[in-house]
């Protein structure tokens, strides 16, 4: 199973927030991140970024076509709407039972340190911005944790940013 987590990271290394009034992420990189959770047919976000997105856009199933959205959260959602999901584990086994072959993680920082350090990202795409934060997300938050991976390509995705694909070595 391929789980393809991807998240826009600042200069400095911080997962940029979408709450974060100062800086928000172009267009280009909204679209690649569309565009992973396209080919999976899924994207798995936690209730901050669920929340998020429902203060954004007025129907969030038809921002997302096509696009199954599973959302994890420890507290219950009420949603007939969503899959609602209480891990990463439980995420997976719902999404391999629909047949995906792929999974993609949409954040947020919670959500991507449950999978990352559950060990469980096999693919990472990460869109860097020029611009440094203080308020960013911290990735692996465990010091037990070592995960390595490889260098698949990288491409520049807009004028200033530039996107790093990276498989699990």
């Amino acid at each position: 199973m391929k789980i393809a987590l991807i998240a826009n990271i600042s200069a400095n290394g911080k997962v940029l927030l979408s709450e974060n009034t100062s800086y928000q992420a172009p267009q280009e990189a909204v679209a690649l991140f569309t565009e992973v959770a396209a080919r999976a047919g899924n994207l798995v976000i936690g209730k901050k970024t669920f929340d998020m997105l429902q203060r954004v856009l007025t129907d969030v199933s038809s921002a997302f076509p096509g696009i199954e959205l599973v959302l994890i959260s420890s507290a219950g959602i009420a949603t007939d709407e969503y899959k609602v999901v209480a891990s990463p584990e439980e995420a997976i086994r719902y999404l391999t039972e629909k047949g995906c072959q792929e999974i993609a993680v949409g954040g947020g920082t919670i959500t991507y340190n449950a999978f990352l350090e559950k060990d469980l990202v096999t693919d990472i795409y990460f869109n860097i911005h020029p611009v440094m934060v203080g308020d960013g997300g911290i990735l692996v938050t465990d010091p037990a944790l070592t995960a390595n991976f490889s260098l698949v390509s990288h491409r520049q995705i807009a004028e200033n940013i530039i996107q790093v694909h990276l498989i699990r070595a």
